[in-house]
């Protein structure tokens, strides 16, 4: 099974995006973010776990309508666990850090290891770092970012 760890903030959604588009007319996510995801699925059969912080609010159930409604096509397995900075006992509590700590927690609570993960996120990820797809909180998913997604998980024929 190929898992791409999906953050929303700064990848499905940014804040050029905000700044530009009138919010009676602003989605949650930005439609060109959501079909370079979908494309990264379609390409891969990879699915989705939400490691968001929207999760610490929303349901796996809420996550996948929340998702679709926005166009996603793919399949939302589940969400990381919530680790807190102060229970992970972290050396040097970051973000980041914890993030990571969450997405190895899932991946080692399945009883066989993903075939191939990729991390999509803007915080900074160093300890996945061969996983993890960097994009930028002003920007977003980009087309660079689903082809290095791609290379990461492999394509499927």
């Amino acid at each position: 099974m190929k898992i791409v760890f999906l953050d929303f903030d700064g990848v499905l959604n940014h804040y050029l995006m905000l700044l530009n588009e009138p919010s009676e007319q602003r989605k949650r996510f930005s439609q060109p973010a959501v079909e370079r995801l979908n494309a990264i699925v379609k390409r891969t059969g990879a699915r989705v776990v939400v490691s968001s912080s929207w999760r610490e609010w929303n349901s796996v159930d809420a996550l996948r309508t929340l998702l679709a409604e926005e166009g996603f096509v793919g399949e939302v397995l589940d969400h990381t666990p919530i680790l807190h900075p102060r229970t992970a006992r972290l050396p040097d509590p970051n973000p980041g850090q914890t993030r990571c700590m969450e997405i190895m927690q899932w991946i080692d609570a399945r009883p066989e290891r993903p075939e191939s993960f990729v991390a999509l996120d803007d915080l900074d990820l160093e300890w996945l770092a061969a996983y993890h797809v960097k994009t930028e909180s002003d920007t977003g998913l980009l087309d660079a970012h689903v082809e290095m997604a791609i290379d990461i998980l492999g394509e499927t024929p």
